[in-house]
Order: structure tokens, then sequence, then C-alpha cells
């Protein structure tokens, strides 16, 4: 019986396991049953789609005298939900030449959807007519194409080949995405000539092994290198509102070219420094060359007599409104900008395209200010070890107010200021560039104006447990911006007002804004509010904070597999004065309350005077990264922050 009961139970481990997992099919063109016919990814059952299988093969070969690299990718995708027909559409980068040369080139894309219809397989092919360009900027195109016939329980193949000039730097390869992967394998041979460091990174393991090969050069075999990576049951990097690009801590494989060595010729290195990215883009007249120019508004800001404005903050202030009255941001963040004229006749431009504007107008009003050039945090962290531009995403402005301040600002923050940055652009690492100085490493979380709130209550509280008073509400930096925002883009002031009554649990009147409009760090807010408390004859609850800063943790998951990235640095401070109803006691003092974890701080404290209870919360958050080690502690840090805000206190009528 023991056996019997051994056996069954093998069984249905064995079967369970089989269930879990999915057998790579390496045949291409030939999707199997299983794949056609499978509902789910038992390892991800919220996945909606999933990522069969992907090979790319890069490698060599030497045509007309030179190098030129290749990369073929082959890709089959599973449709599981409605949201996963997104897989259907696909971009390729294709990196762009300042001459006349075309140095990239898509060859031989083909995609093809594979449906089960009357238990036949059904087979629709992508037309050209579904492949379009989209220029970006003047480093970059995408080639986009979508797939046709795509819905619920469609396997989607495509395959292309990239041929590149630009031998010397070979593409970051990324063995996870958003989806999970049954099977992805990176295959990279290299002539002996070339010297890359390749560096792997992630929190999976792959397989790994080396090869070697040869190509042909006149009637000569070269030797080549060959690095082979596999992944197996990779799980989804999903994106969440707390980590600005998952692919930065996904598993990949990087390369960096250190030099060639070609016998006979002198050598050559390839490795790049920050120096020499600064020199690049200072003799650019792309980017150095506009940084000189004089502005297309020069006579206007003459006129106006901004050049003569003696306090220099006020004098950028002034340029700002200036320049803000003609052109508007059109959501777009760019590197390279169009002409100054262009963008103004046009009225709009992209971040780029107004930041050179504002460049120059600083300059022509006697202010020196020069691009912080970076990448956009939801593009990834640039790396310090091996330089390119291709890293680079956009910039923002420094302006010297004098010689020991320096503030940024860029046209994108629409409703910030001075030092006040949209989070987006509050990079640790960005690369001041200007010319005749070396260039200058700055962290914008550190360099820019720190979020703050602070919160005044002044209430009242009856013996029926009802709260009546008033709020005042002072806000700078990011709050602000924030702030400003949310009434900017609002469909009007009703649902904003309902949206505070539902999230606060208030009922709020004489609601008033006011800097709303104005180009400064600061806005203030007050209205009145009442809240009901819930009570007896002789008995109520009360929240001493009244409204409490924080209602819910955002962190819910038991484990996370990615750090924390909070967006910025920030001070929250609210102070409460309740004036408790005669006759009515606290039945026990709330203890003051300190929480404390790796540079966030928050402290409740509380006193009572007579009939006055005066409670104090702050919370002091001056870090903004956290391993996914620390995830546990942070999770139990803001759930009892969480229950301190919530926890009530007991009145209790006294007996006459």
């Amino acid at each position: 019986m023991k056996k019997q009961v051994l056996f069954i139970l093998l069984l249905l481990a064995m079967t369970s396991t089989a269930q879990t997992t999915i057998e790579p099919n390496l045949k291409w063109g030939k999707p199997t049953q299983e794949e056609l016919t499978m509902t789910e990814y038992a390892a991800d059952k919220d996945a909606d789609a999933v990522e069969l299988f992907r090979q790319v093969d890069v490698y060599y070969h030497f045509i007309n005298g030179d190098f030129r690299v290749i990369n073929e990718v082959k890709c089959r995708l599973k449709v599981l939900k409605p949201e996963g027909k997104r897989v259907a559409d696909g971009v390729i980068a294709i990196r762009l030449s300042s001459s006349s040369s075309v140095p990239e080139t898509v060859r031989g894309l083909k995609a093809v959807a594979y449906n089960m219809e009357n238990d036949k397989v059904v087979k629709t092919k992508m037309e050209s007519s579904m492949v379009h360009e989209e220029q970006i900027g003047k480093t970059e195109k995408l080639l986009k194409f979508s797939v046709p016939q795509v819905r619920v329980g469609t396997v989607v193949e495509y395959e292309y080949r990239l041929e590149s000039d630009y031998y010397y730097e070979l593409r970051d390869w990324y063995a996870q995405s958003d989806i999970p992967v049954v099977y992805t394998k990176y295959d990279v041979s290299i002539p002996e000539w070339f010297s890359f460091h390749i560096e792997e990174s992630g929190m999976s393991r792959l397989e790994k092994k080396d090869d070697c090969g040869s190509i042909t050069i006149g009637n000569e075999p070269l030797p080549t290198k060959g690095h082979i990576f596999i992944g197996r049951n990779l799980p989804a990097l999903k994106d969440d509102d707390y980590v600005w690009r998952a692919e930065d801590y996904g598993c990949k494989v990087t390369h960096e070219l250190q030099g060639i060595y070609i016998p006979g010729a002198v050598h050559k290195s390839y490795t790049s420094t920050w120096a020499d990215i600064d020199e690049i883009l200072n003799n650019d007249e792309e980017f150095g060359g506009r940084i000189k120019k004089n502005s297309p508004l020069k006579e206007e800001l003459i006129a106006a007599g901004i050049p003569q404005i003696a306090n220099h903050q006020e004098r950028v202030e002034s340029v700002w409104k200036l320049l803000s009255q003609r052109v508007r941001w059109n959501g777009d963040y760019a590197f390279w900008a169009k002409s100054g004229n262009k963008v103004l006749k046009e009225g709009t431009g992209t971040n780029a395209d107004i930041n050179f504007l504002f460049i120059n107008m600083l300059h022509d009003a006697g202010i020196n200010a020069t691009p912080v050039v970076l990448r956009l945090r939801n593009r990834g962290r640039l790396p310090m070890t091996h330089a390119s531009l291709k890293y680079l995403s956009t910039f923002v402005v420094g302006i010297d107010l004098n010689d020991s301040t320096t503030v940024y600002f860029d046209s994108s923050a629409e409703d910030g200021y001075l030092s006040v940055l949209p989070a987006c652009l509050s990079v640790e690492r960005a690369r001041l560039v200007e010319k005749g100085k070396p260039g200058m490493w700055v962290n914008l979380q550190q360099n820019t104006a720190l979020s703050t709130e602070r919160t005044f209550i002044k209430a009242t509280l009856d013996g029926d447990g009802k709260i009546s008073g008033t709020l005042a509400n002072a806000l700078t930096g990011e709050a602000a911006a924030a702030l400003r925002k949310k009434w900017r883009t609002a469909k009007d002031s009703i649902d904003v007002i309902h949206q505070m009554q539902e999230n606060k649990e208030i009922e709020i009147a004489n609601y008033q804004l006011q800097g709303r409009h104005d180009f400064s760090p600061n806005i203030n807010e007050s209205y009145s509010f009442t809240k009901q408390c819930s009570s007896t004859d002789d008995i109520i609850y009360l929240n001493p904070l009244v409204i409490a800063p924080i209602s819910k943790n955002p962190f819910t998951d038991e484990t996370r597999n990615l750090p924390v990235e909070l967006p910025y640095r920030q001070r929250e401070t609210v102070n409460v004065m309740l004036t408790l109803p005669d006759g009515w006691q606290i039945e026990e003092t709330p203890k003051p309350i300190v929480l404390k974890f790796d540079g966030i701080t928050a402290r409740i404290m509380s006193s009572q005077n007579g009939n006055q209870l005066s409670v104090a919360y702050k919370l002091d958050i001056q870090r903004t990264f956290f391993t996914q080690q620390q995830y546990k502690d942070l999770k139990a840090f803001l759930e009892r922050l969480v229950e301190s805000c919530k926890s009530m206190i007991t009145l209790k009528k006294v007996a006459q």
C-alpha cells in the first residue's frame, strides 16, 4: 500500500512539473501543436503573452575591403490574453550616419501569424504595407511593423537580418523582457583581430559556452571566437511605479571594443572615455555649435530690459517667461534639435529644441548656461565604464546664478521651477559639458530642490464625533509641480475636489489655490472641511492626525525581484491642533512613534494641554534607491508607518 501511495505521489509530482514547463521548439517555421493550443503559461498564469523562442546570431563579413557585422534575429511568440496582442507590433532601431551613406540596413523582414481554425493551422503573412519607418532625431530611425490577424491564441513568428557598418560597436543583448521567456539563445562570433570586453549581468543564470570558427578575408581564413548564451524559463520583468527600467536588472550581455589588432598594422584603440564624448559634443556643429549662437529673440530680450535686471535669479525667470510665451513643449524628449527659427515659427518643440533656445537667450542676457547631458531614467542608467553617445537621450540646462550656485532647469518642467525637474530627469549621473573646461559629473537627485509638503490642520471635535476645521497646505519643489499638473490636466475642478474627498474621507468647502499659474517653487492650497468619526453616545474613536498622511502601503507583494526606485527626495510634515469637546477625555494619550530605515525617518508626536490636542507628523525620505534584498525591510517599515497613521484613540464621555 505504501509503495502504491509513493508511486501516486511521484506521478502527481511529475505531472505537476510537466504542467509548469513547456519544451522549447527550436524548429523555425513550425509551431508545435502544444504551442498552438496552449491557453496559459503555467509558470506565470497572469502573463498575457510568452516568448517561446528567440535566437540572435551575430557574426562578421569582410566586404569591399572592410568589416560588416550581421545580426540575424528569429522570434516566436504566443498571445494568451487580449492585452498580449501588443507583441504583434515590432520595432527595430536603426542607427543613421551624418553623411549620405547608409550604415545600417534591415533585410529579409518576414512575419507570419499562425491561428487554429476548424482544427486546421491558418498562416497569414505580413504584407509590405504593414511596415513603415519613423525618424527619431538625427542619429536614429525606427522600422515598425505589425503582424496581421493576431488574436488570443495566435502564434507569431518574425525574422530579419540587420547589417551594420558599425562593426566596432555590438548591440546589447537582453535575454528578458516584460513577458516570460521559454527559450532564448545569443550566439556571437568575433574575429580574433577584435578585442571586446564582454560582460554578462542579471539575476537569473544563463548557460554559457565558447566555440571557434573562421571567416574569409581575401583567400585566407581568419579565426573567430564564439560565445553562446542560453536562457531557459526566464521570468517576466514587469515594470511598476517603483522601477524606471526593469530591463536594467534582467539578464543581458554588453560589449565594449577595447582595440583592433591587425598583424603588420598599427594597433588602434577604440576605448572611449567620457572626456572623449565631451570633446565630440563641443566640436559638433549641431551641439557645441548651437551653444555659441545668438537667440532669434535677442532683440526682444534687450527691448524688454531683461539683461539689465540686477538679480540673476529674477533675470533667469524673466528670460524663461519670455520664451514660454512663444513656444510650448510638445511632450517629447530629444538630444538633437531643430533650428531656433523653425521652433519659434512652429510654436512648439522637444525639450532639446527649447533648451537650446533657452541657453542662447540666457547667454544674450549675460547668464552663463550650459547643457547637462543625461540618459532618461526610463532608458536605463548611464554606464561609467564604457562611454558612448548612444547612451545619451537628452539634456537639461545648468545655469550659473553666481560663482557658487548652479541651478538646473528643463523646458519639459511645465509646472516646475529652477532646480525642480520632472522625476524622469532626476538622475544620479548627468554630465555638464562646457567648452574649454573638463566635463563634470552632476548628481541631479542631490543637486535639485527637496520636494516638501507642510500641512497645518486646525479643527474642533464635537460630542457627536464630527470634526470641523481648516487645512492649509504649503508645497514646494516636485510636490508643488505635481499639484499644478493635477489641476492643469484635470477635466474640471469638480473632479479634482471629488477625488480629494474620496481619498481623504472628508467633505471639502471653500477650496482655494494660490500660485497655480506662477513660475515659482511654491504653491499653497487651503480649504475648510468636515469629517465624521465613528462614535456612540459615550465613546468617540478618533484618528489624532485627523487625515492620515499615508493610508496604504504601496508594496503588497511578499517578495520582489527588482529594486525599488523612488521618484525624488521628499519631506512631509503635518501639524494638527484639535480642540476636544467639553466633558470628554482621552482614554490613553498616544505614545511617541519613531521609525527609521536606511535614509527614511518618520515621527509622530502628540501632547495635550487641557482640551487642546497637538499632533506632529514628519516623514523624511533622503534616499531614492533600495535593493531587492532591502525590499522586505522597506515593506515592513511602510506597514508600521501606515498602521501608525491610521491608529485610533478612544475618547470617553466623563460621567456628570
